[in-house]
Protein backbone atom coordinates (compact mmCIF):
# COMPACT_ATOMS: atom_id res chain seq x y z
CA UNK A 1 0.00 0.00 0.00
CA UNK A 2 1.27 3.53 -0.82
CA UNK A 3 1.69 6.01 1.67
CA UNK A 4 1.05 9.18 -0.94
CA UNK A 5 -2.48 11.02 -1.16
CA UNK A 6 -5.16 10.10 -2.73
CA UNK A 7 -7.23 13.17 -4.66
CA UNK A 8 -10.35 13.60 -5.72
CA UNK A 9 -10.84 16.23 -7.90
CA UNK A 10 -14.18 17.54 -7.98
CA UNK A 11 -14.51 16.23 -4.05
CA UNK A 12 -17.46 18.12 -2.93
CA UNK A 13 -19.81 17.28 -4.98
CA UNK A 14 -22.97 14.77 -5.33
CA UNK A 15 -20.34 12.31 -6.32
CA UNK A 16 -16.98 13.48 -5.04
CA UNK A 17 -18.04 14.05 -1.27
CA UNK A 18 -19.34 10.53 -0.87
CA UNK A 19 -16.34 9.21 -1.99
CA UNK A 20 -13.91 11.41 0.04
CA UNK A 21 -16.21 9.91 3.00
CA UNK A 22 -15.51 6.36 2.17
CA UNK A 23 -11.91 6.79 1.44
CA UNK A 24 -11.27 9.08 4.76
CA UNK A 25 -12.51 5.93 6.22
CA UNK A 26 -9.93 3.84 4.87
CA UNK A 27 -7.14 6.36 4.63
CA UNK A 28 -7.66 8.78 7.29
CA UNK A 29 -4.99 11.80 6.36
CA UNK A 30 -4.26 10.84 2.78
CA UNK A 31 -7.27 11.80 1.47
CA UNK A 32 -7.25 15.41 -0.44
CA UNK A 33 -10.08 17.06 -1.33
CA UNK A 34 -9.75 19.32 -4.60
CA UNK A 35 -11.41 21.48 -6.44
CA UNK A 36 -12.19 25.01 -8.16
CA UNK A 37 -13.88 26.29 -4.64
CA UNK A 38 -11.73 25.94 -1.79
CA UNK A 39 -14.67 27.21 0.79
CA UNK A 40 -16.85 24.23 0.02
CA UNK A 41 -13.51 21.71 -0.10
CA UNK A 42 -13.06 23.06 3.39
CA UNK A 43 -16.30 22.86 4.50
CA UNK A 44 -15.70 18.90 4.18
CA UNK A 45 -13.00 18.55 5.53
CA UNK A 46 -13.80 20.73 8.81
CA UNK A 47 -16.69 18.01 9.08
CA UNK A 48 -13.64 15.32 9.10
CA UNK A 49 -11.22 16.79 10.69
CA UNK A 50 -7.46 15.17 9.90
CA UNK A 51 -9.18 12.49 7.87
CA UNK A 52 -9.57 14.84 4.98
CA UNK A 53 -7.26 17.69 3.41
CA UNK A 54 -8.56 20.73 1.22
CA UNK A 55 -7.08 22.06 -1.91
CA UNK A 56 -8.06 24.55 -4.62
CA UNK A 57 -7.27 23.06 -8.22
CA UNK A 58 -8.79 24.37 -11.62
CA UNK A 59 -8.50 21.57 -13.89
CA UNK A 60 -8.71 23.88 -16.68
CA UNK A 61 -4.86 25.03 -15.59
CA UNK A 62 -2.03 22.46 -15.84
CA UNK A 63 0.16 24.12 -13.36
CA UNK A 64 -2.09 23.61 -10.31
CA UNK A 65 -3.13 20.34 -11.84
CA UNK A 66 0.46 19.39 -11.77
CA UNK A 67 0.99 20.68 -8.14
CA UNK A 68 -1.70 18.42 -6.90
CA UNK A 69 -0.98 15.06 -8.38
CA UNK A 70 2.49 15.33 -7.95
CA UNK A 71 3.84 12.73 -5.42
CA UNK A 72 0.07 11.60 -5.15
CA UNK A 73 -0.58 7.78 -5.18
CA UNK A 74 -4.03 8.05 -6.89
CA UNK A 75 -6.16 10.15 -8.23
CA UNK A 76 -9.71 10.09 -8.56
CA UNK A 77 -11.97 12.38 -11.04
CA UNK A 78 -14.80 13.50 -10.86
CA UNK A 79 -15.41 16.29 -13.21
CA UNK A 80 -15.77 16.33 -16.94
CA UNK A 81 -13.38 18.58 -17.69
CA UNK A 82 -9.76 18.36 -19.49
CA UNK A 83 -10.37 14.97 -18.29
CA UNK A 84 -7.22 13.60 -20.93
CA UNK A 85 -5.00 16.57 -19.66
CA UNK A 86 -5.86 15.86 -16.12
CA UNK A 87 -5.17 11.99 -16.75
CA UNK A 88 -1.73 12.73 -18.80
CA UNK A 89 -0.22 14.92 -16.25
CA UNK A 90 -1.10 11.77 -13.38
CA UNK A 91 0.78 9.23 -16.09
CA UNK A 92 3.78 11.65 -16.51
CA UNK A 93 3.74 11.78 -12.68
CA UNK A 94 3.81 8.07 -11.89
CA UNK A 95 -0.15 8.65 -10.46
CA UNK A 96 -2.44 6.31 -10.95
CA UNK A 97 -5.71 7.62 -12.15
CA UNK A 98 -9.44 6.84 -11.83
CA UNK A 99 -11.94 8.06 -13.86
CA UNK A 100 -15.97 8.04 -13.61
CA UNK A 101 -16.76 9.99 -16.88
CA UNK A 102 -19.71 8.17 -19.08
CA UNK A 103 -18.66 10.33 -22.29
CA UNK A 104 -17.00 7.62 -25.29
CA UNK A 105 -14.82 10.24 -27.01
CA UNK A 106 -13.62 11.49 -23.90
CA UNK A 107 -12.44 8.04 -22.82
CA UNK A 108 -11.28 7.29 -25.86
CA UNK A 109 -8.73 10.47 -25.89
CA UNK A 110 -7.93 8.86 -22.60
CA UNK A 111 -7.45 4.79 -23.77
CA UNK A 112 -4.49 6.70 -26.06
CA UNK A 113 -2.48 7.14 -23.00
CA UNK A 114 -2.17 3.17 -22.75
CA UNK A 115 1.38 3.07 -23.89
CA UNK A 116 2.68 5.97 -22.07
CA UNK A 117 1.15 4.43 -18.91
CA UNK A 118 2.58 0.89 -19.24
CA UNK A 119 5.73 2.24 -19.61
CA UNK A 120 5.65 4.58 -16.48
CA UNK A 121 4.43 1.46 -14.38
CA UNK A 122 0.87 3.64 -13.62
CA UNK A 123 -2.91 2.30 -14.13
CA UNK A 124 -5.46 3.92 -15.62
CA UNK A 125 -8.72 3.07 -14.95
CA UNK A 126 -11.90 4.05 -17.21
CA UNK A 127 -15.72 3.21 -16.84
CA UNK A 128 -15.68 3.37 -13.06
CA UNK A 129 -19.21 4.15 -11.75
CA UNK A 130 -22.87 3.17 -12.04
CA UNK A 131 -23.21 3.41 -15.96
CA UNK A 132 -20.27 2.92 -17.24
CA UNK A 133 -18.92 0.70 -14.44
CA UNK A 134 -21.09 -1.49 -13.08
CA UNK A 135 -22.61 -1.89 -16.21
CA UNK A 136 -19.40 -3.22 -17.82
CA UNK A 137 -18.58 -5.45 -15.14
CA UNK A 138 -22.04 -7.00 -15.13
CA UNK A 139 -22.36 -7.37 -19.25
CA UNK A 140 -18.90 -9.25 -18.57
CA UNK A 141 -20.11 -11.49 -15.91
CA UNK A 142 -23.33 -12.80 -18.62
CA UNK A 143 -20.74 -13.16 -21.34
CA UNK A 144 -18.77 -15.36 -19.26
CA UNK A 145 -21.77 -17.01 -18.30
CA UNK A 146 -22.77 -17.63 -22.04
CA UNK A 147 -19.59 -17.69 -24.27
CA UNK A 148 -21.44 -18.28 -27.65
CA UNK A 149 -23.82 -14.87 -26.67
CA UNK A 150 -24.43 -12.64 -30.19
CA UNK A 151 -25.30 -9.96 -27.99
CA UNK A 152 -25.90 -7.83 -25.35
CA UNK A 153 -28.30 -5.52 -23.89
CA UNK A 154 -27.70 -3.41 -20.84
CA UNK A 155 -30.56 -1.41 -19.28
CA UNK A 156 -29.60 1.71 -16.90
CA UNK A 157 -32.96 2.73 -14.79
CA UNK A 158 -32.29 6.07 -12.82
CA UNK A 159 -34.35 7.97 -10.32
CA UNK A 160 -35.68 10.99 -11.09
CA UNK A 161 -35.20 12.24 -6.93
CA UNK A 162 -31.78 10.61 -6.54
CA UNK A 163 -28.65 12.18 -5.19
CA UNK A 164 -27.68 12.76 -8.18
CA UNK A 165 -25.48 16.13 -8.24
CA UNK A 166 -27.43 19.15 -10.85
CA UNK A 167 -25.00 17.81 -13.79
CA UNK A 168 -26.40 14.66 -14.19
CA UNK A 169 -29.49 15.51 -15.68
CA UNK A 170 -28.16 18.37 -17.52
CA UNK A 171 -25.33 15.36 -18.99
CA UNK A 172 -28.93 13.35 -19.93
CA UNK A 173 -30.50 16.05 -21.78
CA UNK A 174 -27.41 17.66 -24.02
CA UNK A 175 -26.25 13.47 -24.86
CA UNK A 176 -29.95 13.32 -26.59
CA UNK A 177 -28.73 15.61 -28.97
CA UNK A 178 -26.31 12.84 -30.30
CA UNK A 179 -27.25 10.85 -33.47
CA UNK A 180 -30.24 8.81 -32.51
CA UNK A 181 -29.13 5.17 -32.38
CA UNK A 182 -30.24 2.30 -34.98
CA UNK A 183 -30.93 0.33 -32.02
CA UNK A 184 -34.29 0.47 -31.42
CA UNK A 185 -36.40 1.07 -27.45
CA UNK A 186 -37.07 -1.62 -25.81
CA UNK A 187 -39.39 -3.04 -23.30
CA UNK A 188 -37.66 -5.04 -20.50
CA UNK A 189 -38.11 -6.04 -16.79
CA UNK A 190 -36.10 -4.72 -14.32
CA UNK A 191 -36.07 -6.24 -10.78
CA UNK A 192 -38.46 -4.31 -8.23
CA UNK A 193 -39.71 -2.04 -11.40
CA UNK A 194 -41.77 -4.47 -13.37
CA UNK A 195 -41.39 -4.12 -17.57
CA UNK A 196 -40.45 -0.73 -18.23
CA UNK A 197 -40.05 0.96 -21.82
CA UNK A 198 -35.68 1.64 -22.32
CA UNK A 199 -34.69 3.93 -25.02
CA UNK A 200 -31.11 3.69 -26.45
CA UNK A 201 -29.16 6.31 -25.19
CA UNK A 202 -24.82 6.89 -25.87
CA UNK A 203 -23.63 5.49 -22.44
CA UNK A 204 -19.96 5.30 -23.03
CA UNK A 205 -20.66 1.41 -21.87
CA UNK A 206 -21.35 -0.52 -25.23
CA UNK A 207 -18.62 1.27 -27.23
CA UNK A 208 -16.00 -0.43 -24.66
CA UNK A 209 -17.99 -3.62 -23.98
CA UNK A 210 -18.62 -3.81 -27.73
CA UNK A 211 -14.61 -4.01 -29.07
CA UNK A 212 -14.09 -5.63 -25.54
CA UNK A 213 -16.26 -8.81 -26.14
CA UNK A 214 -16.61 -8.61 -30.13
CA UNK A 215 -20.25 -8.77 -30.15
CA UNK A 216 -22.86 -5.94 -30.39
CA UNK A 217 -23.80 -4.28 -27.53
CA UNK A 218 -26.57 -1.46 -27.04
CA UNK A 219 -27.11 0.41 -23.55
CA UNK A 220 -30.80 1.56 -23.09
CA UNK A 221 -31.93 4.17 -20.55
CA UNK A 222 -34.97 4.94 -18.49
CA UNK A 223 -36.19 7.15 -15.69
CA UNK A 224 -38.25 5.79 -12.74
CA UNK A 225 -40.70 8.03 -13.67
CA UNK A 226 -42.70 6.89 -17.10
CA UNK A 227 -43.86 10.52 -17.77
CA UNK A 228 -40.12 12.09 -17.16
CA UNK A 229 -38.70 9.24 -19.64
CA UNK A 230 -41.62 10.17 -22.35
CA UNK A 231 -40.59 14.00 -22.29
CA UNK A 232 -36.84 13.38 -22.46
CA UNK A 233 -37.39 11.11 -25.81
CA UNK A 234 -40.21 12.86 -27.14
CA UNK A 235 -37.51 15.94 -27.11
CA UNK A 236 -35.17 13.38 -29.06
CA UNK A 237 -37.65 12.69 -31.21
CA UNK A 238 -38.76 16.24 -32.31
CA UNK A 239 -35.44 17.74 -32.62
CA UNK A 240 -35.72 19.90 -29.61
CA UNK A 241 -32.88 18.67 -27.42
CA UNK A 242 -30.38 19.88 -30.09
CA UNK A 243 -32.54 23.21 -29.64
CA UNK A 244 -31.96 23.02 -26.23
CA UNK A 245 -28.26 21.93 -26.37
CA UNK A 246 -27.28 25.03 -28.98
CA UNK A 247 -29.40 27.56 -26.55
CA UNK A 248 -27.69 26.04 -23.89
CA UNK A 249 -31.17 25.27 -21.92
CA UNK A 250 -30.69 22.08 -21.18
CA UNK A 251 -29.66 22.96 -17.50
CA UNK A 252 -32.84 24.45 -16.69
CA UNK A 253 -34.91 21.81 -18.35
CA UNK A 254 -33.07 18.84 -16.97
CA UNK A 255 -34.15 20.78 -13.15
CA UNK A 256 -37.59 21.09 -13.48
CA UNK A 257 -37.60 17.87 -15.20
CA UNK A 258 -36.27 16.69 -11.78
CA UNK A 259 -38.59 18.47 -9.42
CA UNK A 260 -41.81 17.55 -11.27
CA UNK A 261 -40.74 13.62 -12.03
CA UNK A 262 -41.75 12.58 -8.50
CA UNK A 263 -40.03 9.33 -8.97
CA UNK A 264 -37.59 7.90 -6.02
CA UNK A 265 -33.98 7.85 -5.40
CA UNK A 266 -33.86 4.00 -6.68
CA UNK A 267 -31.62 2.72 -9.68
CA UNK A 268 -31.16 -0.98 -11.40
CA UNK A 269 -28.34 -1.59 -14.17
CA UNK A 270 -29.00 -4.95 -16.11
CA UNK A 271 -27.22 -7.07 -18.38
CA UNK A 272 -28.69 -9.54 -20.56
CA UNK A 273 -26.52 -11.53 -23.01
CA UNK A 274 -28.25 -13.63 -25.47
CA UNK A 275 -27.20 -16.59 -28.12
CA UNK A 276 -28.50 -17.27 -31.54
CA UNK A 277 -30.51 -20.09 -29.98
CA UNK A 278 -32.57 -17.91 -28.22
CA UNK A 279 -30.45 -18.99 -24.41
CA UNK A 280 -30.30 -16.21 -22.33
CA UNK A 281 -28.03 -14.71 -19.14
CA UNK A 282 -28.73 -11.84 -17.05
CA UNK A 283 -27.37 -10.24 -14.01
CA UNK A 284 -28.80 -6.90 -12.06
CA UNK A 285 -28.03 -4.62 -9.59
CA UNK A 286 -30.40 -2.43 -7.58
CA UNK A 287 -29.94 0.21 -5.00
CA UNK A 288 -30.40 4.08 -3.77
CA UNK A 289 -28.71 6.74 -4.83
CA UNK A 290 -26.94 6.64 -8.15
CA UNK A 291 -23.84 8.91 -6.85
CA UNK A 292 -23.46 6.63 -3.83
CA UNK A 293 -23.27 4.21 -5.77
CA UNK A 294 -20.78 5.38 -8.55
CA UNK A 295 -18.94 6.67 -5.21
CA UNK A 296 -18.79 3.22 -3.52
CA UNK A 297 -17.33 1.42 -6.86
CA UNK A 298 -14.64 4.26 -7.32
CA UNK A 299 -13.37 3.85 -3.89
CA UNK A 300 -13.01 0.09 -4.23
CA UNK A 301 -11.33 0.81 -7.89
CA UNK A 302 -9.43 3.59 -5.99
CA UNK A 303 -8.35 1.51 -3.06
CA UNK A 304 -7.10 -1.42 -5.75
CA UNK A 305 -5.19 1.12 -7.50
CA UNK A 306 -3.54 2.27 -4.50
CA UNK A 307 -2.87 -1.71 -3.69
CA UNK A 308 -0.54 -1.23 -6.31
CA UNK A 309 -1.53 -5.04 -7.31
CA UNK A 310 -3.30 -3.65 -10.55
CA UNK A 311 -1.73 -3.82 -14.27
CA UNK A 312 -0.49 -1.23 -15.88
CA UNK A 313 -1.44 0.65 -18.44
CA UNK A 314 -5.71 1.62 -19.52
CA UNK A 315 -8.05 -0.34 -18.24
CA UNK A 316 -11.94 0.17 -18.43
CA UNK A 317 -13.29 -1.48 -15.27
CA UNK A 318 -14.79 -4.85 -16.18
CA UNK A 319 -10.95 -5.91 -17.95
CA UNK A 320 -9.37 -4.42 -14.36
CA UNK A 321 -11.56 -6.55 -12.06
CA UNK A 322 -12.90 -10.45 -11.85
CA UNK A 323 -16.29 -9.79 -12.27
CA UNK A 324 -17.70 -12.45 -9.80
CA UNK A 325 -15.36 -11.17 -7.02
CA UNK A 326 -15.74 -7.61 -7.64
CA UNK A 327 -19.50 -7.48 -7.53
CA UNK A 328 -19.52 -9.98 -4.20
CA UNK A 329 -17.38 -6.94 -2.44
CA UNK A 330 -20.05 -4.42 -3.67
CA UNK A 331 -23.18 -6.52 -2.44
CA UNK A 332 -24.42 -5.48 0.69
CA UNK A 333 -22.44 -1.89 0.02
CA UNK A 334 -25.08 0.04 -1.40
CA UNK A 335 -25.77 -2.69 -3.62
CA UNK A 336 -28.27 -5.37 -4.24
CA UNK A 337 -27.24 -8.43 -6.80
CA UNK A 338 -29.62 -10.06 -8.75
CA UNK A 339 -29.66 -12.74 -11.20
CA UNK A 340 -26.55 -15.76 -11.34
CA UNK A 341 -23.60 -12.97 -10.31
CA UNK A 342 -21.16 -12.80 -7.59
CA UNK A 343 -21.32 -15.80 -5.20
CA UNK A 344 -24.79 -16.97 -6.47
CA UNK A 345 -28.09 -16.21 -7.65
CA UNK A 346 -29.87 -13.41 -4.82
Amino acid sequence: MSTGDIVVLGGYGATGRVLARVLAGWFPGRVVVAGRDLDRARALADALPGAVRALRVDVAWPAEVAAAVDGAAVVVMCVERNNADVARACVERGAHYVDICATSSVLAEIEGLDGAAVARGTTVALSVGLAPGLTNVLARACAQRLPDATGVDITVLLGTAGDHGPDAFRWIVEHLAAPRPRARRQRVALPGHGTRTAHPFPFSDQDALTAALGVPVTTRLCLDSAAVTGALFAMRATGTARLLRRLSAGGPIARAMARTGGGSDRWVVQAVATAASGEQRWAAASGRGESAATARVAARVAALLDSGTAPAGVHHLDRLVDPDAFLDRLHGDCVVLHGAVGAGVR
